[in-house]
């Protein structure tokens, strides 16, 4: 088979590795975009775990058909694309890694996504993603899945430093590429500045060539940083690392009583807050409220209330305030500080005064 047999982007890591491995050589450059690949991974690692083509899938029945496959995996990459990806975006694009190939489910083709039901809840096939929220959210608010077996890289990335007795921070992708398997995705940096330019950019149908490169380049690597993870942190199956990935899957479930990120905008208001990042001078917190809105605690008093807490842990929190814009709201943690009582206004229900009824005038 060649790479044009796919009709995608082809994943040439390099001629060598790829005739090694048994791959296509015969393509032109043009048609196969290059994937940087370090010298130190040796050929069989290369041969078992990096794919070497992408392929879209654009309709149920080719989905159908790839079911089978996928759900005999033991280890799958997973990545999403969208438009303001969450709980109030829209997944676009759904990008599943085997050892052999990338597969791009589209995800504005009706009931694509959704065949991928069996694989996405197994707890048989372990998924590995990196900050699996945001990806958790979309699938349980657009398609109705909840995500079971996932291995996230960032999760893993967070127990190495605590294991190192190091200040944790949340990692990207290719930083923690560079840093455990020396590999370095490219087209990085400038597709990424296109993205910020053009936020619908993952909507535009027919998708280009380089950005579904971009796309497979996510995904491709994480079976094989799965390995090395689980190797340095003497974690052999990765359930450590499953079971406390969980806590990222379960903020797809946060704050589903507020029906739009508006509604949080209320003093006093509880809801839940995942730690996500912290500096000395704050805590910052992811919300499931959409990805640009997110929860932060500066009082030096707050903050001690929180000193308990890990990256990814959730906690009850009350709103004390927000910014101009909305997209920051100030917290108290709800059990260390007692929530305030409502100020009584005239009117509000429970604290009217009963007024004597007034008979006829005399």
């Amino acid at each position: 088979m060649t790479c044009h047999d796919l009709g995608t982007a082809a994943l040439q890591p390099s001629l060598q590795h790829l005739a090694a491995a048994g791959g296509c050589v015969d393509c032109p450059m043009s048609t196969c975009p290059k994937v940087p690949l370090s010298d130190t991974l040796d050929d069989a690692v290369i041969r078992q775990l990096v794919p070497r083509e992408a392929r879209l899938v654009e309709s149920k029945q080719e989905a159908e058909e790839l079911l089978p496959e996928l759900l005999a995996a033991r280890v799958l990459g997973l990545d999403c694309e969208g438009v303001a990806l969450g709980r109030w975006g829209r997944l676009c694009l759904c990008q599943v890694a085997t050892p052999q190939q990338v597969f791009l489910f589209d995800g504005l083709r009706t009931g694509v996504v959704e065949v991928l039901r069996p694989v996405l809840t197994s707890t048989a096939v372990t998924k590995v993603m990196h900050d699996s929220r945001e990806d958790s959210s979309a699938f349980l608010s657009q398609f109705d899945i909840e995500l079971a077996g996932v291995f996230d890289s960032q999760v893993a990335h967070t127990m190495m430093l605590e294991n190192q007795a190091t200040k944790p921070f949340q990692i990207s992708l290719n930083e923690l590429l560079k840093s455990v398997l020396k590999l370095e995705n490219e087209k990085e940096t400038s597709l990424g500045q296109r993205m910020k330019k053009d936020p619908n950019i993952w909507f535009y149908r027919p998708m280009k060539e380089d950005l579904l490169t971009y796309a497979a380049q996510d995904v491709m690597y994480l079976p094989l940083l799965h390995r090395r993870l689980c190797d340095q942190l003497g974690d052999r199956t990765g359930n450590r690392v499953m079971s406390r990935s969980q806590e990222y899957v379960k903020y797809a479930r946060m704050n589903l009583h507020l029906s739009s990120p508006k509604a949080a905008q209320r003093r006093h208001l509880r809801l839940q807050a995942m730690l996500a990042t912290h500096t000395d001078a704050a805590l910052y917190f992811k919300l499931n409220l959409g990805a640009h809105r997110q929860g932060v605690v500066s009082r030096e008093e707050a903050l001690k209330n929180f000193k308990d807490m890990h990256y990814g842990q959730i906690a009850d929190c009350w709103v004390s305030a927000w910014n101009t814009g909305g997209n920051i709201l100030f917290l108290e943690r709800l059990e260390a500080n007692a929530m305030p009582e409502p100020e009584r206004k005239p009117g509000n229900f429970g604290w009217r005064r009963r007024r004597r009824p007034v008979g006829p005038k005399e």
